[in-house]
């Protein structure tokens, strides 16, 4: 098959949400939550079901989507470590090919906030609050991108070009202290009273839409349309925030009681709120009542992102681009949302928060097909590339999965391989995970992870220490240093022989 997807090179829309699970969509099975435009572009294209993050946390593996590398190559370990300007960037490097580049929402690039005694850099400070209270603006290109609607936080501290465009008082609305009913004292969870309207999602799909209108139509662009939502705090405007009745939530988290007395100690000391690590906020005062709640918000927040996603869609065919334009679904990572007695994410290498949702459309491929196969948020920029016909550059370290994506039945990987440093714990965590069996191998503990996924496929039984896997385990291991090694720099490039 040609490399080319397309006579002419094709225009990429890429839809991103933040912190949405691959089980949030009524497309992988879940009953509960409506996402009917999200639904019908997996039915048009192509849905993975085993694609996974480089790493389980935004800026690191966001990082890894733009460079197609894994987070010890491309330097972003953890949140709050800013990826260098001076790395190939996906929009910069599709920028020089002829491609017109734009982002409209998140992109966490860059820290939201500088805490350390080291003065930023100043490709660090774009994405602070303290630079927006004296900009409205950013310098463009931004990591290749010519244009830019920035949104950086989340709920109420949201701040950037959306801050600005509404004003303070229609940004207040977003405060839990502005909520339309009085909260409930569910932790991070409130109804907004923000009209739809001006939401920060309803402005995201506006700018993205308006951009569509008025761009150059004799250059294919690059677009990246990316929701903040619907990372906590839990808070949709209406009609969503009534859309979903708590009472009637599928609530069944991956947990058992004592699971946690086999888990590594920070694991409980996690749950209790004793200790903090990148992204978790406890969890041992949250019910199950309070997390129906949680959960009829999030769906509330997913329904509204569906919506808006429709309505990019619909202007995509108004504007007869769509045999020419590849549409992309994915997100940054996923939520805990109760599993294993914990929310949100950080340290904590269990398939809710490792698995992302990942649908293609590709003009020229097969609609509705389902690929099974094993995928790598280093991959995205290997098939973006691919699909454009654009060579892919030295430091990448994914793999094109174009011919899955073009609904083709073909194997990508029987594996992925995932890092997370922790400077909280302190530890680094490498992860392998395949059909079989998922490890977790620490770099200070003595024991790790190990998951039989065949007998225990909700990893509620850690069999680290069990006999009859020790195999099993080493084997593991090994193919775990090989792939640690894989994911090794190879830049810079040498220059000559001596």
């Amino acid at each position: 098959m040609s490399r080319h997807v397309l006579t002419s090179r094709p225009n990429i829309l890429c839809f991103v949400t933040d912190q949405q699970r691959a089980d949030h969509l009524g497309c992988y099975g879940n009953p509960d939550v409506q996402t009917p435009h999200i639904d019908a572009l997996a039915a048009e294209g192509v849905r993975f079901t085993h694609a996974y993050v480089a790493n389980p946390l935004c800026m690191p593996n966001r990082a890894s989507l733009f460079t197609g590398m894994y987070p010890k190559a491309h330097g972003v370990r953890e949140n709050g470590i800013g990826l260098s300007p001076e790395l190939p960037a996906l929009p910069e490097v599709l920028r020089q090919q002829g491609y017109h580049t734009a982002s409209f929402g998140k992109l966490h690039l860059v820290p939201y906030s500088i805490k350390r005694h080291t003065p930023p850099a100043p490709f660090e400070i774009y994405e602070t609050p303290e630079y927006w209270q004296e900009h409205t603006d950013i310098p463009v290109p931004y990591y290749g991108f010519e244009q830019v609607y920035l949104t950086c936080g989340h709920g109420p501290y949201i701040f950037g070009h959306y801050k600005h465009e509404v004003g303070e008082e229609v940004h207040a609305l977003l405060n839990i202290d502005r909520a339309a009913v009085t909260p409930s004292g569910v932790r991070e969870s409130w109804k907004a009273a923000i009209p739809q309207s001006r939401h920060y999602n309803t402005l995201i799909a506006d700018h993205t839409i308006e951009y569509l209108r008025t761009r150059d139509a004799e250059q294919p662009f690059f677009i990246w349309c990316s929701f903040p939502d619907p990372h906590h705090p839990y808070m949709p405007p209406a009609p969503y925030s009534e859309q979903y009745d708590p009472a009637s939530i599928t609530f069944a988290p991956a947990r058992r009681a004592g699971e946690l007395d086999d888990l590594p100690a920070y694991f409980r000391a996690s749950h209790e709120g004793q200790i903090t690590t990148g992204g978790l906020e406890g969890g041992a005062q949250i019910s199950d009542a309070d997390y129906r709640e949680i959960f009829a918000h999030t769906y509330g927040m997913i329904s509204m992102i569906d919506d808006q996603i429709g309505r990019v869609l619909a202007e995509i065919d108004r504007l007869g681009l769509r045999e020419n334009t590849i549409v992309i679904f994915m997100s940054d990572h996923g939520d805990l949302m109760g599993d294993h007695w914990l929310i949100n994410k950080g340290p904590y290498p269990f398939d809710g928060l490792l698995r992302v949702p990942l649908i293609w459309r590709v003009p020229s491929g097969k609609g509705g097909q389902v690929n099974e196969s094993f995928v790598s948020a280093v991959d995205f920029v290997p098939t973006v590339l691919d699909a454009a016909g654009i060579s892919p550059y030295a430091g990448i370290q994914g793999r094109s999965y174009l011919q899955p994506a073009l609904g083709e039945p073909v194997r990508h990987r029987d594996h992925v391989y995932i890092e997370y440093d922790c400077s909280y714990l302190p530890d680094r965590l490498r992860h392998i995970r395949s059909e079989a069996f998922a490890l977790t191998f620490y770099e200070r503990a003595e024991a790790g992870l190990l998951f039989d996924l065949r007998s225990d496929p909700r990893e509620l039984h850690n069999r680290w220490d069990d006999p009859a896997l020790t195999e099993v385990r080493e084997e593991l291991l090994r193919q775990l240093l090989r792939d640690s090694v894989e994911a090794d720099s190879w830049l810079p490039l040498k220059k000559g022989h001596a």
